[in-house]
């Protein structure tokens, strides 16, 4: 029989289907469509019930959308575990500022490139950074404002001990590092490009009030795996360093994180940032594109909606597991899979993730960012098409909203229950 193209779009987690007929005829374009809207009903009513087999029943006002709103600081990409105290790292695209090295950089240049921070540190650290911190007099630690900073070294006295070096605050109960840097096994300074020390940039008045600073030293191959008291290592003063370098005046901060240390312990390059664009907010969307309906690894797209402190919005094409054609819609901008790659190809889903990783990027508008006017069109294996638009309260989802920073399942590794979607990263 002659393969028949029909658009079926769906209203509410496909509980139902508008047809529309691609070509004009009569009983047998009309029998093919109700084939096939048969077959794509039996595989919605499948996968709702493997859904609520798996994860229960779903209460009348459930939602799904498990991101975090506001400016607030909420480390709810990494906590404390339940055996033991860490340290851990702040979120990078919160809006207390943001990280060069993610995609989300606002089309602004890095200001303090890798290779910049190489050529400081092999050329002036020892001879002239040095020196200058060591004239300098440290004062009270009470930053306000805005700035731009990075890790351009770490120094230790004892080089066997492999001591890292934090800076960072107790808030709401977590241990959060700012800035934690990673010497290697060769005595004497290391510039700190390694680790995820990326160009970032902070607004200090974000920082929720109650927190304690704290500034200290850990060893061994955990380096966040620290029991402490932030009132124990509380970060008093710092030094706060001007060197002119070839006719640049460079800042630098300079912390002492052990109790026996100096204040080259840790070094960061800063620079005032009055018009330092921000992230303002960033949801990340789990996807399953019904090509099983029996699995539930929510890795078949996932992308993130960014809204800059501009007004500027993008999306960001993260992983896409499953082997289907798509196109993700954001407000009323879309972008389609098989325009950059083969539509068959998974990415990013298996072997060595990239969790930062961008395979596509574009500009969208109209994105409401508390109803989450997103959706995913697919074209089915038979060459239908169908809609899954983000579900409304107590609808089996295919799409499920979370915090930017949340990790996706690798291929075939299903989510464990649908809380996994607001718990930290295992």
């Amino acid at each position: 029989m002659k393969k028949l193209n029909y658009v079926m779009m769906s209203c509410v987690a496909m509980a139902g289907a508008i047809l529309t007929s691609c070509s004009a005829g009569a009983g047998e374009i009309y029998n093919e469509e109700k084939v096939q809207e048969a077959k794509h009903d039996a595989a919605v009513k499948e996968y709702e019930d493997n859904f609520i087999k798996k994860f229960g029943p779903i209460a009348p006002t459930e939602k799904w959308d498990f991101s975090v709103r506001g400016s607030e600081l909420v480390p709810v990409a990494s906590t404390r575990k339940k055996d033991a105290d860490y340290l851990s790292d702040w979120r990078k695209t919160d809006s207390y500022g943001y990280v060069w090295n993610y995609p989300e950089k606002a089309k602004v240049d890095d200001p303090m490139p890798e290779n910049d921070v190489n050529s400081l540190f092999d050329k002036y650290f020892a001879n002239t950074i040095v020196p200058a911190i060591n004239e300098t007099a440290a004062k009270a630690w009470n930053p306000s404002g805005k700035i731009i900073f990075r890790a351009l070294a770490t120094t230790r006295i004892d080089a066997s001990k492999s001591k890292y070096f934090a800076i960072g605050i107790e808030t709401k109960g977590y241990d959060l590092y700012l800035r934690l840097s990673s010497p290697d096994n060769a005595a004497g300074a290391k510039r700190g490009t390694t680790v995820d020390q990326h160009t970032s940039s902070l607004d200090f008045s974000q920082i929720p009030s109650g927190s304690i600073w704290y500034a200290c030293s850990t060893t061994g191959q955990n380096k966040n795996k620290i029991s402490i008291n932030a009132s124990d290592y509380k970060l008093n003063d710092f030094k706060e360093v001007n060197v002119t370098i070839e006719n640049k005046v460079y800042t630098f901060w300079c912390f002492k994180c052990d109790k026996d240390g100096s204040y080259a312990d840790l070094v960061l390059w800063v620079q005032k940032a009055d018009t330092t664009p921000v992230l303002v907010d960033c949801k990340r969307y789990f996807v399953e594109d019904l090509g099983s309906t029996g699995d539930h690894d929510f890795n078949d797209v996932v992308f993130d909606v960014a809204l800059f402190s501009d007004g500027r919005q993008t999306c960001y094409v993260r992983a896409l597991g499953g082997t289907l054609d798509i196109t993700i819609k954001v407000g009323t901008k879309s972008w389609t899979k098989s325009s950059q790659y083969n539509p068959k190809e998974m990415l990013n889903t298996s072997g060595n993730i990239d969790y930062s990783k961008c395979l596509a990027e574009f500009d969208v508008t109209g994105w409401n960012r508390i109803d989450s006017n997103v959706s995913v069109d697919v074209e089915g294996k038979d060459g239908s098409h169908y809609g899954l638009p983000f579900p409304e309260p107590g609808k089996v989802p295919f799409i499920i909203a979370t915090f930017d920073g949340k990790h996706w399942r690798a291929e075939k590794s299903e989510i464990p229950s649908t809380a996994w979607f607001s718990e930290p990263n295992e």
